[in-house]
Protein backbone atom coordinates (compact mmCIF):
# COMPACT_ATOMS: atom_id res chain seq x y z
CA UNK A 1 0.00 0.00 0.00
CA UNK A 2 1.21 3.51 -0.85
CA UNK A 3 0.68 6.56 1.35
CA UNK A 4 -1.94 8.02 -0.97
CA UNK A 5 -3.90 4.74 -0.92
CA UNK A 6 -3.88 4.79 2.90
CA UNK A 7 -4.89 8.47 2.91
CA UNK A 8 -7.73 7.82 0.47
CA UNK A 9 -9.02 4.79 2.39
CA UNK A 10 -9.00 6.71 5.66
CA UNK A 11 -10.97 9.68 4.30
CA UNK A 12 -13.42 7.45 2.45
CA UNK A 13 -14.27 5.49 5.59
CA UNK A 14 -12.77 2.18 4.45
CA UNK A 15 -11.45 -0.26 7.10
CA UNK A 16 -7.71 0.05 7.83
CA UNK A 17 -5.55 -2.38 9.80
CA UNK A 18 -3.53 -0.63 12.51
CA UNK A 19 -1.19 -1.76 15.28
CA UNK A 20 -1.26 -0.48 18.83
CA UNK A 21 0.81 -0.51 21.99
CA UNK A 22 -2.36 -1.42 23.92
CA UNK A 23 -2.92 -4.90 22.51
CA UNK A 24 -1.20 -7.53 20.37
CA UNK A 25 -1.99 -8.07 16.71
CA UNK A 26 -3.90 -5.61 14.55
CA UNK A 27 -7.31 -3.97 14.69
CA UNK A 28 -9.69 -3.02 11.90
CA UNK A 29 -10.32 0.70 12.22
CA UNK A 30 -12.81 2.92 10.44
CA UNK A 31 -12.60 6.71 10.46
CA UNK A 32 -15.47 9.18 10.16
CA UNK A 33 -14.64 12.72 9.05
CA UNK A 34 -17.00 15.37 10.40
CA UNK A 35 -15.97 18.85 9.34
CA UNK A 36 -12.61 19.48 11.01
CA UNK A 37 -12.74 16.48 13.35
CA UNK A 38 -12.19 12.73 13.13
CA UNK A 39 -13.88 9.94 15.04
CA UNK A 40 -12.74 6.32 14.96
CA UNK A 41 -14.12 2.88 15.76
CA UNK A 42 -11.90 -0.19 16.06
CA UNK A 43 -12.27 -3.93 16.47
CA UNK A 44 -9.46 -6.18 17.70
CA UNK A 45 -8.99 -9.91 17.96
CA UNK A 46 -7.05 -9.41 21.21
CA UNK A 47 -8.35 -7.77 24.41
CA UNK A 48 -7.89 -4.00 24.45
CA UNK A 49 -6.16 -2.51 27.48
CA UNK A 50 -5.05 1.08 27.99
CA UNK A 51 -4.25 3.60 30.71
CA UNK A 52 -7.67 4.63 32.01
CA UNK A 53 -6.26 7.84 33.50
CA UNK A 54 -4.93 9.02 30.15
CA UNK A 55 -7.82 7.40 28.23
CA UNK A 56 -5.76 7.35 25.03
CA UNK A 57 -4.69 4.70 22.56
CA UNK A 58 -1.71 5.07 20.23
CA UNK A 59 -2.17 3.50 16.80
CA UNK A 60 0.55 2.94 14.20
CA UNK A 61 1.08 1.73 10.67
CA UNK A 62 4.55 1.04 9.30
CA UNK A 63 5.67 0.00 5.86
CA UNK A 64 8.78 0.33 3.72
CA UNK A 65 7.40 3.49 2.11
CA UNK A 66 5.57 5.40 4.86
CA UNK A 67 4.66 5.58 8.57
CA UNK A 68 1.49 6.61 10.38
CA UNK A 69 1.08 7.59 14.04
CA UNK A 70 -2.35 8.30 15.52
CA UNK A 71 -3.38 9.32 19.05
CA UNK A 72 -6.99 8.54 19.97
CA UNK A 73 -8.93 9.84 22.96
CA UNK A 74 -11.16 6.91 23.91
CA UNK A 75 -14.84 7.73 24.45
CA UNK A 76 -16.18 4.16 24.67
CA UNK A 77 -14.50 0.79 25.09
CA UNK A 78 -15.36 -2.88 25.37
CA UNK A 79 -13.14 -5.94 25.62
CA UNK A 80 -12.52 -6.13 21.86
CA UNK A 81 -13.88 -2.77 20.67
CA UNK A 82 -13.23 0.90 21.16
CA UNK A 83 -14.50 4.24 19.89
CA UNK A 84 -12.88 7.62 20.19
CA UNK A 85 -11.84 10.97 18.79
CA UNK A 86 -8.58 11.49 16.94
CA UNK A 87 -6.40 14.03 18.74
CA UNK A 88 -3.34 13.78 16.55
CA UNK A 89 -2.42 12.07 13.30
CA UNK A 90 0.84 12.09 11.35
CA UNK A 91 1.60 10.39 8.05
CA UNK A 92 5.04 10.66 6.46
CA UNK A 93 6.58 9.20 3.35
CA UNK A 94 10.05 7.65 3.22
CA UNK A 95 10.42 8.55 -0.44
CA UNK A 96 12.70 11.35 -1.52
CA UNK A 97 10.41 13.73 -3.40
CA UNK A 98 10.36 17.44 -4.08
CA UNK A 99 7.80 19.66 -2.39
CA UNK A 100 5.47 21.68 -4.62
CA UNK A 101 3.12 23.19 -2.07
CA UNK A 102 1.87 23.07 1.50
CA UNK A 103 -1.85 23.26 2.25
CA UNK A 104 -3.33 24.13 5.64
CA UNK A 105 -6.90 23.86 6.87
CA UNK A 106 -7.62 26.55 9.48
CA UNK A 107 -10.09 26.24 12.35
CA UNK A 108 -11.95 29.32 13.57
CA UNK A 109 -12.10 31.33 10.34
CA UNK A 110 -15.72 30.73 9.38
CA UNK A 111 -16.63 34.36 9.96
CA UNK A 112 -19.85 35.13 8.07
CA UNK A 113 -20.31 37.50 6.30
CA UNK A 114 -16.51 37.70 5.84
CA UNK A 115 -15.24 35.57 2.94
CA UNK A 116 -11.49 35.20 3.02
CA UNK A 117 -9.67 35.80 -0.25
CA UNK A 118 -6.11 37.03 0.27
CA UNK A 119 -2.98 36.44 -1.80
CA UNK A 120 0.58 37.53 -1.11
CA UNK A 121 4.21 36.60 -1.79
CA UNK A 122 7.22 36.12 0.45
CA UNK A 123 10.92 35.63 -0.22
CA UNK A 124 13.07 33.63 2.22
CA UNK A 125 16.86 33.45 2.18
CA UNK A 126 18.31 30.05 3.12
CA UNK A 127 22.08 29.55 2.90
CA UNK A 128 22.35 32.62 0.68
CA UNK A 129 19.70 31.45 -1.80
CA UNK A 130 16.33 33.20 -2.18
CA UNK A 131 13.23 31.02 -2.22
CA UNK A 132 9.94 32.50 -3.43
CA UNK A 133 6.66 31.36 -1.89
CA UNK A 134 3.19 32.43 -3.04
CA UNK A 135 0.38 32.31 -0.48
CA UNK A 136 -3.38 32.13 -0.96
CA UNK A 137 -5.83 32.33 1.94
CA UNK A 138 -9.25 31.36 0.59
CA UNK A 139 -12.18 30.51 2.87
CA UNK A 140 -10.68 28.19 5.53
CA UNK A 141 -7.52 27.17 3.66
CA UNK A 142 -4.06 28.67 3.35
CA UNK A 143 -1.90 27.27 0.56
CA UNK A 144 1.79 28.01 0.03
CA UNK A 145 3.28 27.32 -3.42
CA UNK A 146 7.05 26.90 -3.56
CA UNK A 147 8.91 28.14 -6.62
CA UNK A 148 12.17 26.23 -6.11
CA UNK A 149 12.74 22.49 -6.14
CA UNK A 150 13.57 21.26 -2.64
CA UNK A 151 13.65 17.65 -1.54
CA UNK A 152 11.52 16.65 1.43
CA UNK A 153 13.71 15.95 4.45
CA UNK A 154 16.61 18.12 3.29
CA UNK A 155 17.97 20.85 5.56
CA UNK A 156 16.89 23.55 3.13
CA UNK A 157 13.40 22.12 2.79
CA UNK A 158 12.98 21.85 6.57
CA UNK A 159 14.03 25.49 6.95
CA UNK A 160 11.60 26.66 4.26
CA UNK A 161 8.74 24.62 5.75
CA UNK A 162 9.39 26.31 9.10
CA UNK A 163 9.22 29.73 7.46
CA UNK A 164 5.88 28.75 5.93
CA UNK A 165 4.55 27.45 9.24
CA UNK A 166 5.56 30.69 10.95
CA UNK A 167 3.74 32.67 8.25
CA UNK A 168 0.57 30.67 8.86
CA UNK A 169 0.97 31.25 12.60
CA UNK A 170 1.18 35.04 12.07
CA UNK A 171 -1.84 35.06 9.75
CA UNK A 172 -3.92 33.04 12.22
CA UNK A 173 -2.88 35.30 15.08
CA UNK A 174 -4.11 38.50 13.45
CA UNK A 175 -7.27 36.79 12.26
CA UNK A 176 -7.76 35.82 15.89
CA UNK A 177 -7.57 39.51 16.82
CA UNK A 178 -10.33 40.32 14.31
CA UNK A 179 -12.61 37.60 15.72
CA UNK A 180 -11.48 37.65 19.37
CA UNK A 181 -11.43 33.84 19.28
CA UNK A 182 -8.82 31.14 18.89
CA UNK A 183 -7.69 30.58 15.27
CA UNK A 184 -5.24 27.81 14.40
CA UNK A 185 -4.39 25.24 11.77
CA UNK A 186 -5.78 21.74 12.21
CA UNK A 187 -4.55 20.06 9.05
CA UNK A 188 -1.31 20.35 7.09
CA UNK A 189 -0.57 18.56 3.82
CA UNK A 190 2.80 18.63 2.08
CA UNK A 191 2.16 17.88 -1.57
CA UNK A 192 4.25 16.63 -4.48
CA UNK A 193 2.63 16.46 -7.94
CA UNK A 194 -0.88 16.49 -6.42
CA UNK A 195 0.02 13.56 -4.14
CA UNK A 196 0.24 13.87 -0.37
CA UNK A 197 3.73 13.02 0.89
CA UNK A 198 3.18 14.21 4.46
CA UNK A 199 0.03 14.79 6.48
CA UNK A 200 -0.40 16.23 9.96
CA UNK A 201 -3.67 16.67 11.88
CA UNK A 202 -4.18 18.25 15.30
CA UNK A 203 -7.63 18.45 16.86
CA UNK A 204 -8.82 21.93 17.80
CA UNK A 205 -11.44 23.48 20.03
CA UNK A 206 -11.43 26.75 18.11
CA UNK A 207 -15.06 27.95 18.00
CA UNK A 208 -16.90 28.34 14.72
CA UNK A 209 -18.90 31.32 16.05
CA UNK A 210 -17.70 34.59 17.52
CA UNK A 211 -19.21 37.37 19.61
CA UNK A 212 -20.02 40.26 17.31
CA UNK A 213 -20.13 42.83 20.13
CA UNK A 214 -16.72 42.13 21.65
CA UNK A 215 -14.39 41.97 18.65
CA UNK A 216 -12.81 45.11 17.13
CA UNK A 217 -14.01 44.47 13.55
CA UNK A 218 -17.59 43.37 14.31
CA UNK A 219 -19.17 42.07 11.08
CA UNK A 220 -17.83 44.93 8.98
CA UNK A 221 -16.32 43.05 6.04
CA UNK A 222 -14.48 46.08 4.65
CA UNK A 223 -12.84 46.89 7.98
CA UNK A 224 -11.94 43.25 8.48
CA UNK A 225 -10.41 42.98 5.02
CA UNK A 226 -8.54 46.29 5.31
CA UNK A 227 -6.86 45.20 8.53
CA UNK A 228 -5.90 41.74 7.28
CA UNK A 229 -4.41 43.15 4.09
CA UNK A 230 -2.50 45.70 6.16
CA UNK A 231 -0.91 43.18 8.53
CA UNK A 232 -0.13 40.77 5.66
CA UNK A 233 1.77 43.59 3.97
CA UNK A 234 3.92 44.10 7.09
CA UNK A 235 5.68 40.69 6.89
CA UNK A 236 5.66 40.16 10.64
CA UNK A 237 7.93 37.50 12.14
CA UNK A 238 6.62 35.00 14.67
CA UNK A 239 9.56 35.50 17.05
CA UNK A 240 9.09 39.29 17.09
CA UNK A 241 5.40 38.95 17.94
CA UNK A 242 6.21 36.60 20.82
CA UNK A 243 9.14 38.66 22.14
CA UNK A 244 7.06 41.87 22.11
CA UNK A 245 4.19 40.12 23.95
CA UNK A 246 1.80 40.82 21.06
CA UNK A 247 1.11 37.09 20.67
CA UNK A 248 0.33 36.75 24.36
CA UNK A 249 -1.92 39.83 24.36
CA UNK A 250 -3.98 38.68 21.36
CA UNK A 251 -4.27 35.20 22.83
CA UNK A 252 -5.65 36.67 26.07
CA UNK A 253 -8.25 38.63 24.09
CA UNK A 254 -9.89 35.39 22.94
CA UNK A 255 -13.43 35.62 24.29
CA UNK A 256 -15.01 32.54 25.87
CA UNK A 257 -18.38 34.11 26.55
CA UNK A 258 -17.76 34.43 30.30
CA UNK A 259 -17.30 37.59 32.33
CA UNK A 260 -15.68 36.87 35.69
CA UNK A 261 -12.54 37.49 37.73
CA UNK A 262 -10.45 35.34 35.36
CA UNK A 263 -11.52 37.54 32.46
CA UNK A 264 -10.28 40.56 34.38
CA UNK A 265 -7.02 38.85 35.34
CA UNK A 266 -6.22 37.72 31.79
CA UNK A 267 -6.93 41.15 30.29
CA UNK A 268 -4.81 42.93 32.90
CA UNK A 269 -1.98 40.46 32.27
CA UNK A 270 -2.23 41.07 28.53
CA UNK A 271 -1.97 44.84 28.92
CA UNK A 272 0.90 44.60 31.43
CA UNK A 273 2.76 42.27 29.10
CA UNK A 274 2.49 44.76 26.24
CA UNK A 275 3.63 47.69 28.34
CA UNK A 276 6.19 46.05 30.64
CA UNK A 277 8.03 43.57 28.41
CA UNK A 278 11.06 45.84 28.83
CA UNK A 279 11.54 46.89 32.46
CA UNK A 280 12.97 50.32 33.29
CA UNK A 281 15.02 51.24 36.37
CA UNK A 282 14.88 54.61 38.15
CA UNK A 283 18.66 54.60 38.44
CA UNK A 284 21.27 52.29 36.95
CA UNK A 285 21.20 48.83 38.51
CA UNK A 286 24.89 48.94 39.50
CA UNK A 287 24.42 52.29 41.21
CA UNK A 288 21.32 51.04 43.01
CA UNK A 289 23.04 47.88 44.25
CA UNK A 290 25.94 49.86 45.70
CA UNK A 291 23.54 52.19 47.50
CA UNK A 292 21.37 49.24 48.59
CA UNK A 293 24.32 47.40 50.16
CA UNK A 294 25.35 50.52 52.05
CA UNK A 295 21.78 51.12 53.20
CA UNK A 296 21.34 47.50 54.33
CA UNK A 297 24.58 47.70 56.30
CA UNK A 298 23.40 50.86 58.07
CA UNK A 299 19.90 49.42 58.61
CA UNK A 300 21.34 46.21 60.09
CA UNK A 301 23.51 48.20 62.48
CA UNK A 302 20.61 50.39 63.65
CA UNK A 303 18.24 47.46 64.08
CA UNK A 304 20.86 45.60 66.15
CA UNK A 305 21.25 48.64 68.41
CA UNK A 306 17.49 48.64 68.90
CA UNK A 307 17.63 45.02 70.03
CA UNK A 308 15.94 43.47 66.99
CA UNK A 309 16.78 39.75 66.78
CA UNK A 310 18.91 38.37 63.94
CA UNK A 311 16.07 36.37 62.33
CA UNK A 312 13.91 39.49 62.00
CA UNK A 313 16.81 41.48 60.58
CA UNK A 314 17.47 38.71 58.04
CA UNK A 315 13.79 38.77 57.04
CA UNK A 316 13.83 42.54 56.49
CA UNK A 317 17.01 42.30 54.44
CA UNK A 318 15.45 39.57 52.27
CA UNK A 319 12.35 41.71 51.76
CA UNK A 320 14.56 44.46 50.38
CA UNK A 321 16.23 42.03 47.97
CA UNK A 322 12.88 40.57 46.92
CA UNK A 323 11.39 43.96 46.12
CA UNK A 324 14.22 45.51 44.14
CA UNK A 325 12.03 46.01 41.08
CA UNK A 326 9.43 47.92 43.11
CA UNK A 327 12.04 50.07 44.88
CA UNK A 328 14.15 50.88 41.82
CA UNK A 329 11.35 50.71 39.29
CA UNK A 330 8.11 52.30 38.20
CA UNK A 331 4.48 51.35 38.88
CA UNK A 332 2.30 49.70 36.27
CA UNK A 333 0.40 52.96 35.72
CA UNK A 334 3.65 54.65 34.67
CA UNK A 335 4.43 51.91 32.16
CA UNK A 336 0.96 52.09 30.62
CA UNK A 337 1.01 55.88 30.39
CA UNK A 338 4.50 55.84 28.92
CA UNK A 339 3.53 53.20 26.35
CA UNK A 340 0.43 55.13 25.26
CA UNK A 341 2.28 58.43 24.93
CA UNK A 342 5.26 56.87 23.12
CA UNK A 343 2.82 55.40 20.58
CA UNK A 344 1.20 58.80 19.97
CA UNK A 345 -1.91 57.98 22.00
CA UNK A 346 -1.76 60.94 24.39
CA UNK A 347 -5.47 61.72 24.13
CA UNK A 348 -6.43 58.15 24.92
CA UNK A 349 -4.10 58.24 27.92
CA UNK A 350 -5.55 61.52 29.22
CA UNK A 351 -9.13 60.28 28.81
CA UNK A 352 -8.73 56.78 30.20
CA UNK A 353 -5.61 56.40 32.38
CA UNK A 354 -7.45 56.78 35.69
CA UNK A 355 -9.98 54.08 34.82
CA UNK A 356 -7.21 51.84 33.46
CA UNK A 357 -5.44 52.20 36.80
CA UNK A 358 -8.68 51.40 38.69
CA UNK A 359 -9.07 48.22 36.62
CA UNK A 360 -5.47 47.18 37.40
CA UNK A 361 -6.06 47.88 41.11
CA UNK A 362 -9.21 45.76 41.08
CA UNK A 363 -7.26 42.94 39.44
CA UNK A 364 -4.65 43.21 42.22
CA UNK A 365 -7.37 43.11 44.87
CA UNK A 366 -8.97 40.02 43.33
CA UNK A 367 -5.61 38.23 43.10
CA UNK A 368 -4.55 38.99 46.67
CA UNK A 369 -7.86 39.12 48.54
CA UNK A 370 -10.29 37.16 46.38
CA UNK A 371 -13.56 38.27 44.87
CA UNK A 372 -14.76 41.66 46.04
CA UNK A 373 -18.25 43.15 46.08
CA UNK A 374 -16.72 46.61 46.58
CA UNK A 375 -16.03 47.45 42.94
CA UNK A 376 -15.04 51.02 42.14
CA UNK A 377 -15.81 50.10 38.53
CA UNK A 378 -18.20 47.43 37.35
CA UNK A 379 -16.30 44.34 36.19
CA UNK A 380 -17.62 44.84 32.64
CA UNK A 381 -16.24 48.40 32.65
CA UNK A 382 -12.89 47.11 33.95
CA UNK A 383 -12.62 44.52 31.19
CA UNK A 384 -13.87 46.98 28.54
CA UNK A 385 -11.26 49.66 29.33
CA UNK A 386 -8.43 47.11 29.45
CA UNK A 387 -9.59 45.56 26.20
CA UNK A 388 -9.91 48.91 24.44
CA UNK A 389 -6.44 49.96 25.61
CA UNK A 390 -4.99 46.76 24.16
CA UNK A 391 -6.85 47.41 20.88
CA UNK A 392 -5.48 50.92 20.37
CA UNK A 393 -1.96 49.84 21.31
CA UNK A 394 -2.00 46.86 18.91
CA UNK A 395 -3.32 48.99 16.05
CA UNK A 396 -0.78 51.71 16.81
CA UNK A 397 2.06 49.15 16.86
CA UNK A 398 1.04 47.85 13.45
CA UNK A 399 0.62 51.30 11.93
CA UNK A 400 -2.98 50.47 11.02
CA UNK A 401 -4.83 53.72 10.28
CA UNK A 402 -8.14 52.15 9.27
CA UNK A 403 -11.42 51.73 11.09
CA UNK A 404 -12.17 49.56 14.10
CA UNK A 405 -14.65 49.46 17.00
CA UNK A 406 -14.10 49.89 20.71
CA UNK A 407 -16.00 47.72 23.19
CA UNK A 408 -19.27 49.41 24.11
CA UNK A 409 -19.40 51.61 21.02
CA UNK A 410 -21.35 51.23 17.79
CA UNK A 411 -19.32 53.96 16.09
CA UNK A 412 -16.20 53.29 14.04
CA UNK A 413 -13.03 54.91 15.25
CA UNK A 414 -9.39 55.26 14.16
CA UNK A 415 -6.11 55.41 16.05
CA UNK A 416 -5.43 58.98 14.87
CA UNK A 417 -8.41 60.16 16.95
CA UNK A 418 -6.42 59.47 20.12
CA UNK A 419 -3.15 61.16 19.15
Amino acid sequence: MELNDFYSNLFNGKPIELNSNCYSGVSNCTFLVDGLSFSISGNSQAPITFDRKKATIDLTFNSDTFQVDIVVSVTKSELFKFEGDVKKMEMSSNKSVSVDRVAYVIAGVDSFPMRNNFTWDRSYKIDGIEHEVSYAFVNCRIEARISTRLMLGSKECDALLQFIEDEVFVTCLFYSLCRSTKVEWVEKKIIHSNSVCSYHYLSSNAPSKYSNQINPMRSDTQTWEDFMRHVISKSYKKKDLIDSQIFQAISNLAWNGKLNEWTLISHAAALEGLCKHKTVSVIKDNTYKKARNTAISCLTSELSKLGVDSDSIARIKQNIYDNERSINGYPTKWYIENELISNNLSQFSAQNLDNINLAIQMRNKVVHEGWSSDWKLDIYDCVAILRNTIYVLLFAYSGYDGNFYLVGSEEKTVVAKYA
